[in-house]
């Protein structure tokens, strides 16, 4: 059985995060100090972030990291159940 995307499910953590921060991707990037493009790419998946970026969205989305990575971990279990 393959292992969920964690990548992915750690992009819609992201975009869920910053939804509910009522952010668009170009304000959320300048806040984080990263491209927007690149910011992009995160929540599409097709780029894997390191922890020191994860650790600057999460800043400027004003939550803690592990939150992040929670929310990332409920997705993949969600993933998991409907298979």
């Amino acid at each position: 059985m393959p292992k969920p995307d964690r990548s992915k499910a750690l992009g819609e953590a992201i975009r869920q995060v910053r939804s509910e921060r009522g952010l668009s991707q170009e304000d959320a990037a300048l806040a984080s100090g990263i491209d927007r493009a690149y910011f992009g790419h995160i929540e599409r998946a097709s780029k894997n972030p390191t922890m020191q970026t994860v650790w600057k969205v999460a800043d400027a989305l004003d939550v803690n990291a592990s939150e992040l990575l929670r929310r990332a971990e409920k997705i993949v279990g969600r993933g998991a159940a409907s298979r």
